[in-house]
């Protein structure tokens, strides 16, 4: 018995656990979990896609809300603190008559701007609609025109019109493209309910985000120690500014480029002003491959019309959007994001794989998110280890 105690203190001896060996253990631990979840993930893919997207489209009014709470946030501020601020009122009053003012400013603005647009927009839709036949039969004739300069032979291009079908693939592509317009206008209208909870979400984040952010903080220290706690709420923070920044700064400069579109068609006498500024400033919202959702099927439409209107508005999209890029998106945006554009373009790609145009629009600030973290906790990893990468390939000291 006695030797038995010996060897087995002898054999723990030998054996025992270092500090160096717990951290492999537990690294090695949470790489194999993240690698099962990982392939779990992978292997389930599609419900588990399906059903964020369920949650998504029952949480979409207070998604919604969010999200409008995050554009008005800093104008309601402004009133407050600035508008309101010499007036002989509670901070309460103060803070329900600035989120009232700011709201009511902005729905205003909203009616405003839509009556002005939307009714332009159908008529251009209904009359364009109205035309296909004849804007079709006239892409034939610019197809025998152009094959003729080329000496190719009138039976050759009514063969190849034959096997392509031209007139019955343009008309039934724009034919259907019309009824999906005048459903998703169907679909906007019936969610009109989402929109004004949307809008309530937003009114009472306002009125109570002091409370909503304390509340926030204290599960936030609850679940988890001081440190990661510490670190949560800065990464938060972070968050909170970018999404901002990112959401707010998008919208201004897509509506810029809109207004300009539709100016600068006026002036050059394109049809359907409204229409393309719509589509132009919309799909703006998508970085990296919105100008070129927005801008070809324009550019189709217009070639249908007229083929020296679709060679003017492309020369005139190529120099806005060059001055998007180089002057109003620097000044409206800045560099916030912190991502070279192979991030963004992965970030858009994937974002939109995954999740569609909004993907697409979100994606950038999540990543950018995500990659601060990431960045942050290999830079700490390689100061506690004391390495210093240099740019050269191979070098560490």
């Amino acid at each position: 018995m006695v030797l038995y105690k010996v060897w087995k203190e002898s054999y723990l001896m030998h054996f025992k656990i270092t500090q160096e060996m717990k951290q492999r253990i537990i690294v090695y631990s949470a790489s194999l979990i993240i690698a099962i979840l990982f392939f779990t993930i992978l292997n389930r893919f599609k419900d588990i896609t399906r059903s964020i997207q369920f949650i998504i489209t029952i949480l979409f009014p207070f998604l919604l809300g969010i999200g409008l709470a995050f554009i008005l946030n800093n104008p309601q501020k402004w009133v407050e603190n600035k508008l309101l601020a010499n007036t002989p009122m509670q901070n309460k009053h103060k803070r329900i008559l600035s989120t009232g003012i700011v709201f009511i400013l902005t729905i205003g603005f909203l009616i405003l701007f839509f009556s002005i647009i939307i009714p332009n927009t159908i008529d251009s839709v209904r009359q364009f609609s109205k035309n296909i036949a004849i804007y079709s039969d006239t892409l034939i004739g610019y197809t025998k025109d152009f094959a003729y300069k080329l000496n190719i032979s009138e039976k050759q291009v009514e063969q190849l019109l034959i096997n392509f079908n031209i007139t019955k693939k343009i008309t039934s592509v724009l034919t259907e493209s019309i009824p999906k317009i005048a459903s998703y206008s169907y679909s906007f209208v019936k969610g009109f309910i989402n929109i004004i909870l949307a809008l309530v979400s937003a009114f009472y984040i306002l009125l109570d985000r002091e409370t909503l952010v304390k509340g926030i903080k204290k599960l936030n220290y609850s679940l988890f120690d001081k440190n990661f706690a510490n670190y949560l709420t800065l990464w938060t923070n972070d968050a909170k500014t970018v999404f901002e920044q990112y959401i707010v700064g998008n919208i201004i400069d897509s509506f810029i480029v809109g207004v300009i579109c539709y100016f600068g068609a006026l002036v050059l006498k394109l049809p359907y002003a409204s229409m393309i500024a719509l589509i132009i400033g919309v799909t703006n919202v998508i970085p990296v491959f919105g100008p070129f959702l927005g801008a070809i099927p324009v550019i189709i439409i217009l070639c249908l019309i007229d083929p020296f209107s679709a060679l003017i508005f492309t020369i005139f999209i190529f120099i806005l959007q060059q001055c998007d890029g180089n002057i109003i998106k620097p000044i409206v945006l800045g560099d916030k994001l912190g991502m070279s554009g192979f991030w963004i373009l992965f970030s858009v790609t994937v974002g939109g794989a995954l999740f569609g145009v909004v993907g697409m629009f979100l994606g950038v600030p999540i990543f950018a998110l995500i990659y601060a973290g990431v960045h942050d906790y290999i830079q700490v990893r390689l100061r506690n280890k004391k390495i210093t990468i240099n740019d050269k390939a191979g070098t560490i000291d």
